[in-house]
């Protein structure tokens, strides 16, 4: 008799996923800098402006709905209504790219994404009404989601 297989847990996969791009971006950045092997460094920090990115997929075509600037506890209120043009860019290209990666092929997304010096960072991730996956403990490091 042959069973089903085994249902894969979306948000432990889209924890991985979230872990191999933070990886990613940390070769890359190496490579840039002319360090020999930069995911064995640290991430550094990920202050910078923070935003929530909602997105509806439908046959794996993302829609970016709704772009907000957010702010921390105990933090005064975002000193802009959002991010500007180049901001949106990245923010866009940062979500799509993750959505792809994680197969994402239909349903609603909220993203938190910080632009920091060194680039967007997708700091959480939420499917739908399922629970958040971070990219990284909160409280890991300063500028940590908390």
């Amino acid at each position: 008799m042959k069973h089903p297989p085994d249902r894969i847990d979306v948000a432990e996969g889209l924890r991985h996923i979230l872990q191999e791009l933070s990886a990613i971006e940390r070769s890359v950045e190496g490579e840039r800098a002319g360090l020999p092997d930069a995911r064995t460094d640290e991430e550094g920090s990920w202050d910078g402006p923070e935003f929530t990115v909602e997105t509806v997929s439908d046959n794996s075509m993302h829609t970016v709905v709704d772009i907000r600037a957010l702010r921390g506890p105990g933090q005064p209120p975002p000193d802009r209504a959002g991010p500007d043009e180049e901001e949106v860019a990245a923010l866009r290209a940062t979500v799509r790219a993750l959505l792809d990666l994680a197969d994402i092929g239909s349903g609603r997304v909220c993203t938190t994404v910080v632009l920091t010096e060194r680039g967007p960072r997708v700091v959480s991730c939420r499917l739908g009404g399922g629970a958040t996956v971070f990219a990284r403990e909160p409280g890991a490091g300063a500028g940590a989601p908390g």
